[in-house]
């Protein structure tokens, strides 16, 4: 056990060492050929591996650890990254420019991460207005417009990355001519996660899911949160206000076996609420057909409650198993996100 800590310490250690060296080297570059009305910022972008936590609180409270996340739900398309500044009333006031990405290995082994440099011309004008820098990722855009006109399709066999989107508040006054360091920015992704699986010992007992499908869902979101120019950072979006649908209304999806499948948001308090169909076998054969519902279940797996929302950023795990001859169903609901690095500087998602 001490073994094992003093060399996850190290390797702490050394990636800290690395990462400094490299933005030290980005910031001795970026300061020569910023010009005197220009502005620099740096930060490191960290895509860590998925974690979850209380999906009913309203903030970003309460992590703890859980399933590490899958390789496409963490990816960030280096080409389709956009930077702009923010004053504090919400209102655009330029874009950064000239990214340079350099991607970082990690020594930890738990994320992959990017220095970032960019610049802001003829900043001089408008600096003092400058509060919030924001980020939109993965969003199939090259020119930043309005960020609450972004929108994506669900295409589940075509999609490669997740569309995300952070804030964060410049601390204080940015200085012309030289590079600026920012805080970290944590990046939210539009999209849900979904999925059902048996609990172990079901499959001893010759049980599979022999097909499920997904019913009532929308075929399009958002890109941001509906509160995405309110807050000053990432974490400051309340789930509570934050739902932004993207009417698009579809019957049927068809949700696979061995994988999650990811959603656009979709408001369950109407008449048409998400469900899941699951078509149980047993030795081959069909055992019975289940309705799993976006509720809270009891400890008998029955549905209590008001019906939770399809949200961002969210995971809806089921798993399901049998007891006392009768199909036990539990749901847990989780904010798909944690932060690896708290000391460090970066975007995290």
């Amino acid at each position: 056990m001490l073994t094992r800590f003093i060399d996850k310490f190290i390797q702490r250690v050394a990636f800290v060492i690395m990462l400094c060296m490299v933005m030290a080297a980005c910031s001795d570059s970026d300061d020569d050929a910023v010009g005197t009305e220009d502005v620099s910022v740096a930060f490191t972008l960290t895509v860590a591996d998925a974690a979850s936590t209380r999906a009913e609180n309203d903030g970003w409270d309460d992590y703890s650890p859980a399933q590490d996340g899958i390789l496409n739900e963490n990816l960030v398309n280096t080409d389709d990254i956009i930077i702009a500044i923010y004053d504090d009333k919400g209102n655009k006031v330029d874009i950064v420019e000239d990214l340079r990405v350099t991607k970082i290995s990690d020594a930890s082994g738990t994320g992959t991460m990017y220095a970032i440099t960019g610049v802001w011309r003829n900043a001089k004008p408008n600096v003092e207005r400058a509060k919030r820098l924001m980020v939109m990722a993965n969003c199939n855009t090259s020119v930043w417009s309005d960020p609450s006109t972004l929108t994506y399709d669900l295409l589940p066999e075509e999609r490669k990355y997740i569309p995300m989107w952070g804030v964060v508040k410049i601390p204080a006054a940015l200085t012309l001519g030289k590079q600026n360091k920012l805080h970290n920015i944590r990046m939210l992704r539009a999209m849900a996660k979904v999925s059902v699986k048996l609990r172990d010992d079901m499959t001893d007992y010759g049980y599979a899911i022999g097909s499920m499908t997904v019913n009532n869902y929308n075929t399009k979101g958002y890109c941001v949160p509906k509160t995405f120019n309110e807050v000053d950072n990432t974490s400051d979006v309340c789930f509570a206000n934050s739902l932004n649908v993207l009417d698009s209304h579809a019957d049927k999806i068809a949700l696979p076996t061995t994988a999650p499948l990811y959603l656009p948001e979709y408001d369950n308090s109407g008449t048409n609420p998400t469900t899941i169909t699951v078509k149980l076998n047993r030795n081959g054969k069909l055992e019975g057909t289940y309705t799993l519902y976006f509720r809270n279940y009891d400890s008998d797996g029955k549905p209590t409650g008001p019906t939770y929302p399809i949200q961002r950023n969210h995971y809806y795990q089921y798993l399901i198993y049998k007891e006392t001859g009768k199909i036990i169903v539990t749901l847990h609901v989780r904010k798909w996100n944690r932060r690896i690095y708290p000391e460090n500087d970066g975007i995290i998602m």
